[in-house]
């Protein structure tokens, strides 16, 4: 049978280890809430480059129309023509790619 100092040495111990993991979860939760903040960020530059230079060439399709394979392809082969080139370059048709790839 354990003594009563033994035993709260041992629940002082549980609480310093229940501290230690809520600080380690916490700091991790925030790591992943700025890479959440971030992403969104990419997210929105991605799908405004979308909005803003297809449409100065055609209408904008329906994302959910076509899956990731299907928007690689049409992103390249449209791209791949002097007017298009005049637009958007191929850093700003690569963002969309992979935009549009992600929805």
């Amino acid at each position: 049978m354990m003594s009563r100092t033994a035993y709260a040495i041992m629940i002082v111990f549980l609480l310093f280890i229940q501290q230690v993991i809520s600080g380690c979860s916490t700091t991790v939760t925030k790591s992943l809430q700025k890479d959440n903040m971030h992403k969104t960020e990419v997210d929105l530059v991605s799908r405004n480059l979308y909005q803003s230079k297809c449409v100065l060439c055609h209408e904008l399709p329906k994302i959910n129309e076509y899956t990731s394979d299907e928007w690689t392809s049409i992103i390249d082969y449209t791209h791949d023509t002097k007017a298009a080139r005049k637009f958007i370059t191929i850093e700003e048709a690569e963002k969309i790619k992979s935009y549009l790839k992600s929805m």
